[in-house]
């Protein structure tokens, strides 16, 4: 039987809070020593669009079970990825290597899966999410009468593009509405440090806006992950529905979103 929005979104949450985010962090955060750009055959946005993103309910593996099937499904790729780059190192430390790599992309991908799954959970505009969309830097689309609308959905560490409309949106122009949707990892009392210390208005103001996103749109599971709460992907629909209304259209980025989401929910 197929499962409601709202069972999804239980599940996969439960699955995220299984993560041992503490653990990876200690053991993964340091090794970067696969950074090369990798071959369409190794890109992981298959697998983890495969494993993670769903109809219906399911048993999500964990992290080592992922990878493990990853990495047994692409040793030729790899073997020839090696030999490029790697020769003569050790297969543990290659494999290391990716594991930290992955883990990375992985992680990203699976907060904006929360994302999307509340969007199903929460909003009556259908969602549609790939990983070839997601490939071509469209992490979830929706259309709102007939109009279609690209939504970006990233950590605060991205912003430093959205000076100059962000490099999706110098690749995907046949989208008239495109939407960032930005999250935080860094805690409220950080951000409260931040907007006190900060000795320009767009610094002060940056901080007030990821503390009010921090605080109102997104929360914290008990292992650290961080997830959404049902307000942001209804209120992203209802921005939506009201640039339209008013032929608001473009790239809106993350501090205009934040800006009038504040106004409205504060």
């Amino acid at each position: 039987m197929k499962a409601t929005p709202l069972e999804l979104l239980g599940r996969f949450e439960k699955f995220l809070l299984s993560i041992p985010i503490e653990e990876y962090r200690q053991h993964l955060q340091s090794v970067k020593t696969v950074e090369q750009d990798l071959p369409r055959s190794l890109n992981p946005l298959p697998a983890i669009y495969e494993h993670y993103w769903a109809e219906q309910v399911q048993d999500f593996p964990d992290y080592e079970q992922f990878f493990d099937n990853w990495w047994q499904n692409h040793l030729q790729s790899i073997d020839e990825f090696v030999r490029k780059y790697f020769w003569g190192c050790s297969w543990d430390f290659i494999r290391l290597g990716f594991k930290a790599r992955l883990y990375r992309t992985a992680v990203s991908v699976l907060t904006q899966f929360h994302f999307c799954y509340a969007w199903k959970a929460y909003c009556e505009t259908p969602l549609y999410a790939n990983w070839e969309l997601d490939l071509a830097g469209i992490d979830a689309e929706v259309i709102v009468d007939e109009i279609r609308v690209a939504l970006q959905i990233k950590k605060e560490t991205y912003r430093a593009e959205a000076g100059e409309g962000g490099r999706f949106a110098r690749r995907r122009h046949e989208y008239p509405v495109v939407i960032e949707i930005p999250y935080t990892l860094t805690r409220l009392d950080e951000w409260l440090r931040r907007c006190q210390r900060a000795r320009r208005e767009a610094k002060r103001e940056e901080a007030q806006l990821f503390h009010f996103c921090a605080s109102k749109l997104q929360r914290w599971l008990d292992n650290g992950f961080v997830v959404f709460q049902p307000e942001y992907p209804k209120s992203i629909e209802a921005l939506i529905r009201q640039s339209l209304s008013k032929q608001s259209l473009g790239y809106q980025d993350w501090r205009a979103v934040l800006r009038e989401l504040r106004d409205k929910l504060v």
